[in-house]
């Protein structure tokens, strides 16, 4: 048998013919190779990749939840901070005296309605931190994941490293003459030369996804933070809220203890006012006669005041004849209480029908009642110079007390008085004590603020 021309030979000749035939060959299959690319991209680098994608899209709409909540969170404050300040407008209602009840009753409304929003707002607040930290929790998942993916990879960058050291002795040339056939040549010559450089690639990526792990690790711990002071102000919020609904229960119980007192006084009232008027044509005439002491009293107050004022001129100019809160404005807080107790009728139209009509109103009150026990003391509302102390054309003991800026104050149904015409009197002096004289109900001052001789609403100069 001949091989190429040649005559047989023995098989050990055979053999390094054949290797070194396998070498030319090699020759050419190498310099072909030195111009392949090379890839570097295992399915473990993809699927990180991917996870690292979605990872960061994750945190974008965490950060974008967690502005929102930020935005919830500060609308609850400033609601708490709304029910507080009618709670504080409420309480300071009740701990004065003469309290207004129809606005106290606004004030526990208002924060009745400011809590109910506070609840609610706190309720979502914490629905979404309970989705917030679900989504948190998938994202630490995920980073786990990847980081497990990662030392997969490091583990096969490791084992090829380990193969190459084991082979570093060996030539390529020997590795492809002892192959068996000539894909093997061509395998062998292909990963010997893209060996390195595919590890090299590999180093780099599983060094940047380490970076992009690292990152959203930090990010997401950043986020668990901000979730964890949201958590630590929506308990706050929680611990506020119970505190306010606390104040605002004691708030309506103590308005509805003054609510049936003041109803109990007013029972009483009505009861002896159907005495004073037994029917309908006395009533009448009980108002006519009402309306006629008035108009004479507001005749005698005009003069009394005009003369107080000339004896008051006489004085030194040094001396301060003025309202107590300063001179004539009208603002709050120029005249004081003169006593203090149980409003039982407000100024302005009234349902006690033995009130006189005023404007639009069936019957009106022109000034403010307070109930307490007989012989409580009355004070002057303001410094001034008193234009009559005695006996009204109703029958009832009263003080007129004139002040400056045109104003008056009116004090009836005293049971005594301890202060006499032309004399000036300061702020805050008795003057009187509380009585039932004159067409009363019951024992109680009625209080007047007169600018000119025209009543006004004292609660707007107290």
């Amino acid at each position: 048998m001949t091989w190429f021309g040649l005559s047989a030979v023995s098989a050990t000749s055979r053999h390094i013919v054949q290797k070194a035939v396998r070498g030319a060959i090699l020759l050419v299959v190498v310099l072909s190779l030195l111009g392949l690319p090379t890839t570097s991209s295992p399915a473990l680098a993809d699927s990180l990749s991917d996870r690292i994608a979605a990872a960061r899209a994750r945190q974008s709409a965490l950060r974008q939840d967690i502005d929102q909540q930020n935005r919830l969170l500060g609308n609850l404050q400033s609601d708490a901070a709304q029910a507080r300040s009618a709670l504080t407008k409420t309480g300071n209602q009740l701990e004065g005296i003469n309290v207004d009840q129809a606005q106290v009753r606004k004030e526990i409304q208002q924060a009745t309605t400011a809590l109910a929003k506070v609840q609610a707002r706190r309720q979502a607040l914490q629905e979404q931190l309970g989705q917030l930290d679900q989504t948190l929790d998938l994202l630490e998942q995920e980073i786990q994941q990847g980081a497990d993916e990662l030392d997969q990879r490091r583990a096969a960058l490791g084992a090829r490293l380990a193969d190459a050291y084991r082979s570093q002795n060996t030539s390529l040339l020997e590795q492809v003459l002892d192959s068996g056939s000539f894909t093997d040549v061509v395998s062998d010559a292909s990963a010997y030369l893209a060996y390195g450089d595919q590890d090299a690639q590999m180093a780099k990526d599983i060094a940047d996804d380490q970076a992009s792990l690292d990152s959203l690790r930090a990010v997401t711990a950043a986020t668990r933070y901000r979730t964890d002071q949201l958590r630590r102000a929506k308990e706050d919020a929680a611990a506020d809220l119970r505190t306010q609904k606390a104040t605002l229960a004691d708030a309506k119980a103590r308005l509805a203890r003054l609510e049936a007192k003041t109803q109990a006084i007013q029972k009483k009232q009505m009861t002896k006012a159907r005495k004073i008027a037994a029917n309908q044509r006395q009533a009448k005439a009980f108002i006519r006669r009402q309306q006629v002491a008035q108009r004479r009293l507001q005749r005698q107050t005009a003069g009394l005041l005009a003369a107080a004022k000339r004896a008051a001129a006489k004085r030194a100019a040094s001396q301060d004849t003025g309202g107590g809160g300063g001179g004539g404005g009208g603002g709050n807080g120029m005249f004081m209480w003169p006593t203090s107790g149980v409003v039982t009728q407000e100024y302005g139209c009234t349902g006690f029908y033995l009130e006189p009509p005023r404007g639009s109103c069936a019957h009106f009150h022109s000034g403010i009642d307070i109930a307490n026990g007989s012989g409580t003391p009355v004070r002057a509302a303001g410094a001034g110079v008193v234009a009559f102390a005695g006996w009204t054309y109703g029958g009832s003991r009263a003080i007129l007390i004139g002040h400056s800026g045109n104003f008056a104050s009116f004090y009836g149904h005293l049971s005594r008085s301890v202060v006499r015409s032309g004399q000036r009197v300061s702020r805050g002096q008795i003057i009187g004590y509380m009585g039932n004289t004159g067409n009363s109900t019951g024992p109680h001052l009625h209080f007047e603020i007169q600018r000119g001789t025209t009543p006004v609403n004292p609660r707007s100069y107290t």
